[in-house]
């Protein structure tokens, strides 16, 4: 029997694995197949990751790796002017862009190095319980585990499997470009503009290529236009700003549309008896908060260290992470609820009137 089995390899299953090796445990890494190719909404990195990654000891790797520096952000958000968040006057200092399989390569090595057995599975698994743990049985492949983090991302696919119930703030979704100029604008502030129904989001990736995101409610557009590339390029054009950050003249699309759930949800119960659940699989977070990837990281190693003290019979365990995680989940909402409050252009339109309507009941709540 191993001590703990993780499912996910991202981000969080990955702090996971590293710092429980880093004190003394078994672990194993179950995970699906890469989806090579896709790009994430929230390719940056917040500054408040660097504790982590020291944590994690890949922060000189880190630093050694090509991500581009994110020294500030535009915004053109419940006004019409543009400010500018220049993160030099900030303590923790500027963020990053980064290219999320490069810096989960290094998680990935940095695992391997200490290790971390993976197991990629192509075919459906099982977990239940029995006796006093788990056993896991896929691939012709079966596993006993005293503790099981599930770090599977949005899916939430253990909690989802011990019924634990999840919380769905909004029903955001984000429409994807990436977009690339052989002569592109030397512009290091990412940008994001309000509109009617939902926000644009700009920032540059590398190798003269950028990100152009809409963020917006899938039932404000009619399905025929999901994936139609013009439709998305025409409404940039309705812009005041994005369309001169990514002038279409200059950019052109290289890749097909992508189209991926981004709103804000969270497990009504984020630990049990023998299981954890980290990162995405634990709370998903509206990209505009920029923390999503420094919450994996940081859900990842707390997670760890928790199952190290269920394996060690603490028996406070589980709920003292619960509440770590609640508490974060509550400060983000807040930060969130700010930030939606701040626009009010657009009152009477649906994409705002709902979230205005949740800022309602959360704050009528006790």
């Amino acid at each position: 029997m191993i001590d703990v089995l993780i499912i996910g390899n991202g981000s969080a299953g990955l702090a996971s694995a590293i710092t429980l090796r880093q004190q003394g445990a078994s672990v194993m890494v179950v995970h699906r197949p890469a989806d090579a190719g896709r790009f994430r909404a929230g390719e940056s990195l917040a500054a408040s990751a660097r504790n982590s990654l020291a944590e994690l000891d890949v922060w000189e790797e880190f630093l050694n790796d090509s991500h581009e520096p994110c020294y500030g952000n535009a915004s053109c958000w419940g006004d019409d002017r543009l400010y500018f968040n220049d993160f030099i006057q900030s303590p923790s200092g500027q963020g990053w862009y980064i290219d999320r399989p490069d810096f989960e390569s290094m998680l990935t090595r940095k695992a391997a190095s200490l290790g971390v057995p993976f197991h990629e599975t192509h075919r459906s698994f099982r977990i239940y319980r029995k006796d006093n743990g788990w056993e896991y049985t896929g691939d012709q492949l079966k596993i006993n585990a005293a503790v099981v983090i599930d770090a599977s991302g949005r899916n939430s696919w253990l909690s989802r499997q011990l019924g634990i119930r999840r919380i769905r703030r909004d029903e955001q979704v984000a429409v994807i470009s990436i977009l690339a100029a052989a002569d592109p604008l030397d512009n290091r502030q990412s940008l994001i503009e309000a509109v009617s129904d939902g926000w644009w989001y700009v920032s540059d990736i590398g190798e003269g290529k950028i990100a152009r995101i809409f963020f917006t409610d899938p039932d404000l557009h009619d399905r025929k236009y999901w994936l139609d590339p013009l439709y998305w390029r025409n409404k940039s054009l309705q812009t005041k700003f994005i369309r001169h950050r990514a002038p279409v003249s200059r950019y052109t699309e290289i890749t097909p549309l992508q189209y991926t759930s981004a709103g804000s949800h969270h497990l009504e119960q984020y630990a049990g008896e023998g299981w954890l659940a980290a990162g995405d699989a634990a709370c998903s977070l509206d990209p505009l908060s920029s923390h999503g990837i420094a919450f994996a990281l940081r859900s990842g190693i707390d997670a760890a260290l928790a199952a190290k003290d269920q394996l060690t019979g603490v028996s406070s365990a589980g709920y003292d992470y619960h509440e770590k995680i609640d508490l974060a989940f509550r400060l983000y909402n807040e930060q969130r609820t700010g930030f939606y409050q701040r626009e009010t252009r657009w009152k009477d339109d649906p994409f705002w009137v709902r979230r205005h309507e949740e800022q309602l009941t959360e704050a009528g709540k006790p």
